[in-house]
């Protein structure tokens, strides 16, 4: 089984990398911006709630939003646990499909 991952974030933030603003408007007027979207999203619609992102190898993820960032991480332990008791999925047997003989090509 892989790494279980927990972590605990703001609902309604979103996660932009500044490295793509190299220009000096788009660092005064998309970042306030962008930082303003962000704090009306997270009070306006998710009521500043915050919400735990449980990921176990490449095969489960999940999210669950709280109320309160206390009643968060009292629940980061039974999400580590629930997250821990899933099974891997099987491995599957690559199969090899049929094919019409000849070219893919169509003439025109």
């Amino acid at each position: 089984m892989g790494d279980i991952n927990v972590e605990l974030r703001r609902s309604g933030f979103a996660e932009w990398g500044f490295e793509y603003a190299n220009d000096l408007v788009a660092l005064l007027i998309l970042v306030p911006l962008t930082f303003l979207g962000n704090v009306l999203t997270h009070v306006l619609v998710f009521r500043c709630g915050w919400t735990l992102h449980v990921s176990a190898g490449d095969y489960y993820y999940k999210q669950v939003r709280y109320r309160s960032k206390v009643a968060a991480k009292a629940d980061i332990e039974r999400q580590r646990e629930l997250a821990a008791a899933i099974a891997p999925p099987a491995p599957v047997e690559p199969t090899r499909l049929p094919t019409r003989g000849g070219s893919l090509r169509r003439p025109w």
